[in-house]
């Protein structure tokens, strides 16, 4: 291998060091598709479609895909690669004013991270009770069950099982999270922790550890498994599902069209609520992927991929649970809406059912609730590594410490985690879900799309985008980024402010004091957005603390000097490869972006011919400027250039 190869690579390897980067684009991809797939294509997706017209559904969720999901995934997976840095960094460097946007991004994929967790945990709990002699949630054991248990082969009236309950109901209620029925009681009164729970809690966030403890070069070989196999177990239960008596009146239940569904406004804010929810738009993750993607990766057709890819797995994950759920309705001879159940009933009440009704009901149970943890697994990857990069990003210092750091983020997250699993868990699940994400998630993604495309600007966007990958966005992005995205956004926004009603947990109300603590959820997040613009404003005009010393409305210099610097990278880089025999002191004609510290240490001859970036993120490509006049030890190689 020739000096300046080594070279190269040794320069290589100390500026990705500093902040991790994927060892291919397979990497990306397989962690973009498993941030994306995740649960809610398995229980979310199914029941939102009949619920709301079933394959009329469809209609409103993919016309509000291609408008508005496709569009916002390429855009953050490209700021994220343009900027090589994470959700909130980006905003110090791109629209200083709008950082809040950033931060807002971080709290709520912690708050998320926290309670995505939890339900992991109730797939381990099922996961290991799977490898008994008698699958538990198939009898009614008195250590847990009560006089209205009843199993559903049992031959009982129809008016007696309105009055009772499955085995499977049971279990899920009595004996996994032991739910109080009376709902949240008094405030801080949320009875006791479950032991069982809280192990398996534990064991979740100890998985997230070991797979994150090295950043990105680590989660990046671990989604060749975990984002892989649910396709594996997705395809072999699809196989099973379609071949079973009764699988046809299930797929009828799902996909039968209610077109009178159409014009309720309701069918399409859940649809966009789904295309957010599946994709993970606006939740700062897929920011945080693109990061670590090198500079001119071909990052808009891996955008386009990965959203195909979603909406099949859903389309593939419906079919798979109602195929089944239509065999066990036939075998109980019960109609399928008495089987189905909404929500995380129906992994962890009607599904279990179905499995204990096959072949082999122990062999699918494991696989099916190891299937349910990994796609959880790879979601809960990118909402722990979205905060985690924007501690690393805004403190480098720290990469050093990234073990300690990690683990004592881990360990935060587990203990804010324990009150979900208390007696009133479910409430406080259901709490943090509804308003610390499902709200705050609609805003930040208002506020993300005027600020970049009206604040910034999409002509300087299309720019950035230019300079990376060599090729001006048509018209149909620039469209949607403008003007379809963001008024579709704002009218839907409105929308679900003026239809709004208390959220409940079925027919359990909640208490006013729990409507308060979810209120101050949303504001956690959402109010980051105008406190840190006015902050912005404030440190800039008046000069306080100095947090903004360049216009807080305009991108920093370092900004722009990427979008420059870009468009010479693969000229100087080929420069480099050519001269094999090349002197050492020919690699310092190269700047490393953002490695300020390897520049001070060159001589003083050589500074006077090397421009050294000040941005403070490090883009793991050689970025180098030729100056009009070379120096004489240009000519130094053997070789002519």
């Amino acid at each position: 291998m020739s000096s300046t190869k080594k070279c190269k690579k040794d320069l290589e390897a100390e500026v990705e060091d500093e902040r991790g980067h994927w060892g291919s684009r397979v990497e990306f991809l397989l962690s973009c598709v498993g941030f994306s797939v995740g649960l809610g294509n398995v229980w979310r997706f199914p029941f939102l479609a009949y619920e709301n017209g079933g394959g009329a559904f469809l209609i409103p969720y993919v016309i509000l895909l291609v408008l508005v999901g496709k569009p916002m995934y390429f855009m953050e997976a490209a700021l994220g690669q343009f900027g090589q840095v994470g959700p909130l960094q980006v905003w110090t460097e791109m629209l200083p004013c709008g950082v809040g946007i950033g931060v807002s991004m971080v709290i709520i994929s912690v708050i998320v991270a926290i309670y995505y967790n939890v339900i992991m945990a109730y797939c381990l709990v099922y996961l290991f009770n799977s490898f008994r002699t008698v699958l538990p949630w198939t009898v009614c054991d008195p250590e847990w069950a009560d006089e209205k248990c009843f199993v559903r082969s049992e031959n009982i009236s129809l008016e007696e099982r309105k009055e009772r309950q499955t085995s499977e109901e049971q279990y899920w209620e009595r004996r996994v999270i032991d739910i109080t029925k009376s709902g949240l009681g008094e405030p801080g009164d949320l009875g006791e922790i479950k032991i069982e729970l809280a192990f398996f809690l534990l064991v979740s966030w100890l998985v997230v550890l070991l797979c994150l403890v090295k950043g990105v070069k680590s989660s990046g070989k671990v989604v060749y498994f975990t984002a892989t196999f649910p396709y594996l177990v997705l395809v072999i239960l699809l196989v099973l599902g379609l071949t079973l008596p009764g699988a046809g009146d299930g797929l009828y239940y799902l996909f039968v069209p209610k077109w009178e569904k159409l014009a309720s406004f309701t069918v399409w804010r859940r649809a966009a609520g789904q295309v957010f929810f599946s994709l993970g738009i606006s939740w700062g993750g897929i920011i945080m992927f693109g990061s670590y993607n090198k500079f001119t990766a071909r990052v808009h057709i891996d955008a386009h991929i990965v959203s195909l890819i979603d909406f099949l797995t859903s389309l593939l994950a419906s079919i798979v649970i109602f195929s089944t759920l239509g065999h066990s309705a036939q075998l109980l001879g019960v109609p399928v809406e008495t089987v189905a159940k909404g929500g995380q009933g129906l992994a962890f009440v009607a599904y279990p059912e179905a499995l204990s009704h096959l072949p082999a009901p122990h062999f699918w149970s494991v696989i099916f609730f190891l299937m349910l943890f990994l796609l959880g697994l790879d979601s809960e990857f990118a909402l722990f590594e979205t905060a985690m990069v924007a501690i690393f990003d805004t403190f480098p210092i720290l990469r050093k410490q990234k073990m300690a750091v990690t683990s004592t983020m881990c360990l935060v997250c587990y203990l804010l985690g324990l009150p979900c699993v208390t007696q009133s868990g479910q409430y406080v699940l259901d709490l943090m879900d509804t308003y610390g994400a499902s709200i705050s998630v609609m805003v930040i993604a208002v506020a993300e799309m005027v600020a970049i495309m009206w604040g910034y600007g999409a002509n300087n966007f299309c720019k950035d985008l230019q300079s990376m990958l060599g090729f001006y966005p048509g018209l149909y992005f620039k469209v949607c980024w403008v003007i379809i995205s963001p008024l579709l956004l704002i009218i839907i926004l409105v929308a679900a402010v003026v239809d709004w009603t208390k959220p409940s947990y079925g027919s359990t109300p909640y208490p006013d004091w729990a409507h308060g603590v979810g209120w101050a959820l949303t504001a956690i997040s959402v109010l980051q957005i105008p406190i840190w613009f006015l902050v912005s404003l404030i440190s800039h005009y008046t000069g306080l603390y100095n947090w903004f010393p360049s216009s807080p409305l305009s991108c920093n210099q370092s900004w722009l000097d990427r979008r420059d610097q870009a468009d010479i990278m693969v000229a100087n880089i080929s420069i480099l490869e050519r001269r094999a025999s090349c002197k050492l002191k020919t690699v310092s004609k190269v700047s490393i972006l953002g490695n300020n510290d390897w520049t001070r240490n060159s001589t003083d001859s050589m500074n006077k011919n090397m421009t050294t970036s000040t941005t403070t993120s490090s883009i793991p490509s050689y970025m180098g400027t030729m100056q009009p006049e070379p120096p004489d030890y240009w000519n130094e190689c053997s070789e002519p250039i």
